[in-house]
């Protein structure tokens, strides 16, 4: 009986699950490194980079959030001038960002929160943060939009506000 074909099968089963085990593995790093980014540019304050970092939904749900306030407070101010203000860290992004991080401090995220991959589709995924303080996760999750991984802020945590945990 010849051993070689069977070696050779073992061998090329053997590599293609080692193959498919870490295919995804880029991918989820990519997810991971764009979550992590977002609270990094938010504990230095980079509005302009966390501007860039999350969705179209999530931008569309903050600049129709302050669109409604101003109109509120009886200002009147365009939509398309937020976005463009937004865009470029002018004064009501600034204002929107300080007032965000007085109720939502990033550093909880980065150093008091242990971080798992959940669900992996090809343009969503979740991101699994657990507080040592909380008996429940936060689901953080994440959009491919343009190639690129992106948060959805308010995807995630719109109906919880500010206290994801």
């Amino acid at each position: 009986m010849n051993k070689k074909p069977i070696v050779v099968l073992i061998i090329i089963f053997f590599l293609t699950i080692t193959a498919t085990a870490f295919a995804g593995q880029p991918e989820e790093d990519k997810i991971l490194a764009a979550a992590d980014n977002v609270f990094v540019q938010m504990k230095n304050k980079d509005y302009k980079a966390i501007w860039a970092s999350l969705t179209s939904r999530t931008k569309e749900i903050i600049i129709n959030n302050v669109y409604k306030a101003s109109k509120k407070q009886k200002i009147e101010i365009k939509k398309e001038y937020l976005a463009n203000d937004f865009s470029s860290n002018g004064p009501n992004a600034q204002e929107y960002w300080d007032s965000y991080l007085t109720v939502f401090d990033p550093v909880i995220v980065l150093e008091q929160c242990t971080w798992e991959m959940g669900k992996i589709e090809k343009n969503e995924a979740e991101v699994i943060l657990k507080y040592k303080k909380s008996d429940k996760p936060a689901i953080l999750k994440m959009y491919k939009e343009n190639n690129e991984w992106k948060v959805g802020l308010e995807e995630s945590f719109g109906a919880r506000k500010l206290n994801p945990f």
